[in-house]
């Protein structure tokens, strides 16, 4: 019924997820066959408002399994897997099980005919993305478009959207083609590739926006496809010959990886914007005397084993507090979080809740020590913080998803703070919190400069990619 499904986007676009739940699970005994699917994915938008991961992560799956259309179901079964890695549970054998389910969800798929290799010429490497406006990943993947060897590599970038920024701009100037195809299918942005020679196909969507690059990329439109910038783990569609990564990401990633491993040693590194480069310089740190732990990742990242080190941490030191910044603006998730937290026993005058804004680049002057969440880590956020000189402490898994904000810390030279159990974790958190001479020898101790210098990142790829092409 279309009136119920309106009622939904008007409660989602007003902030008031909870309402359109209710009226979405009314009528999801009543939905005709055909509509089910629309019913779950509009229940995962719901959850997702609501910072519920774990409801957010099956109405997505209930969404593919009910959807008859098979583009559409590979878009639902991309958020699935998207959401999976926000649950403690899942290992390395479930996400080689999922990634295998939508690999067959391109059984019947059409495949172009295997593109020749001209010898003598450049090696053209297209590069794809939903976008190219100023993103988290676009950080880490802007130098290799416009720092690029260009007697040796033509660069082109692909978008599937019309949307520009001042990123955009940049690439545009800088890439040696910019090719917007919103407005065109699959198949057609797959031949008009095919058509401008690309040798590799550089995914830089992977399952995120409903993994519509990888559909794209299933019709092989270049020689050699990879994937690894842009998306954190497997990505299991049969298009994808390479995942990027280096020996600690993938140590243990071939027992659950559908791709071959094409290691990159310091293969992340990020551009800063202009606001982070501005942030930095008037960034003072602000004199408190009392312990501040940070988590500045998405809440649905917040995991119950996370918030008992918190707990943990806190009861530890009941000085201390702790502030939690969401990485999206709606009031809705602030508030389900707050209540989360409160019936989890975390200490309410210890705990300060805020909405993801624009200035939060603000809240680093104020936290001693960012406790990075997991399983999920974080990526840029993780960088960010290490880039403003405030210690981050990691609990490395060993899905590749799970190593990422370790990895950070590594280049940034502070591998002491990386551990691989939460009893050690909580125990060194709280040491800092007594120790401000210590935190401070840490916070100097941090190398910036080696997550922004990206001109061995843009060197070791190229070679890495040119080597693919060597007889």
């Amino acid at each position: 019924m279309t009136e119920v499904f309106d009622n939904a986007k008007n409660f989602l676009s007003q902030g008031r997820p909870a309402d359109a739940l209710e009226i979405l699970k009314n009528y999801l005994p009543l939905a005709a066959e055909n509509e089910v699917w629309k019913v779950h994915e509009f229940i995962g938008a719901a959850f997702h408002d609501l910072c519920n991961a774990e409801g957010a992560t099956q109405a997505y799956f209930n969404a593919a399994i009910n959807d008859k259309i098979l583009r559409s179901q590979r878009e639902h079964f991309s958020n699935y897997l998207f959401a999976l890695h926000y649950l403690p549970e899942v290992t390395g054998e479930i996400l080689n099980n999922d990634t295998q389910v939508y690999s067959g969800l391109y059984r019947d798929a059409e495949i172009l005919p295997p593109p020749d290799f001209e010898t003598g010429k450049k090696i053209h490497v297209a590069f794809i993305a939903p976008h190219f406006c100023d993103s988290s990943s676009a950080r880490f993947y802007e130098h290799f478009l416009t720092d690029f060897d260009r007697e040796k590599f033509k660069v082109t970038a692909w978008s599937l959207s019309k949307n520009e920024d001042n990123f955009t701009k940049k690439i545009r100037r800088n890439a040696d083609g910019f090719f917007e195809v919103e407005e065109s299918s699959f198949e057609e942005v797959a031949l008009k590739i095919r058509g401008e020679k690309a040798d590799i196909l550089i995914d830089s969507g992977g399952h995120t926006e409903g993994g519509t690059t990888l559909q794209i990329a299933a019709y092989r439109p270049a020689k050699i496809q990879i994937s690894g910038i842009g998306w954190f783990d497997t990505v299991g569609c049969p298009g994808i010959d390479f995942y990027l990564s280096d020996d600690f990401l993938s140590e243990y990633a071939e027992d659950y990886f559908c791709e071959k491993i094409l290691p990159v040693e310091k293969l992340f590194s990020f551009n800063p914007s202009p606001k982070m480069i501005q942030a930095k310089k008037i960034l003072r740190r602000l004199p408190h005397e009392n312990f501040v732990l940070g988590c500045l990742n998405n809440f649905m990242k917040v995991t119950d084993e996370y918030l008992n080190c918190v707990k943990i941490i806190l009861e530890s030191v009941p000085d201390a507090k702790i502030i939690f910044r969401d990485t999206t603006p709606l009031e809705s998730r602030r508030q389900s979080f707050s209540e989360r937290v409160k019936k989890f026993g975390l200490p309410e005058s210890q705990i300060e809740i805020r909405r993801g804004e624009n200035n939060f680049f603000a809240d680093y002057e104020e936290i001693d020590l960012i406790a990075d969440t997991f399983p999920y880590p974080g990526g840029m956020m993780t960088a960010l913080a290490l880039y403003m000189n405030v210690p981050v402490i990691n609990l490395c898994g060993k899905l590749h998803s799970e190593r990422l904000g370790a990895e950070m810390s590594k280049i940034a030279g502070l591998e002491e703070l990386i551990f691989d159990n939460p009893e050690d974790y909580t125990k060194k958190a709280v040491e800092l919190a007594f120790d401000k001479s210590r935190l401070e020898n840490l916070r100097k101790k941090i190398r910036p400069e080696n997550l922004t210098d990206t001109g061995e990142s843009v060197k070791n790829f190229y070679n890495a990619l040119g080597k693919l092409f060597e007889i």
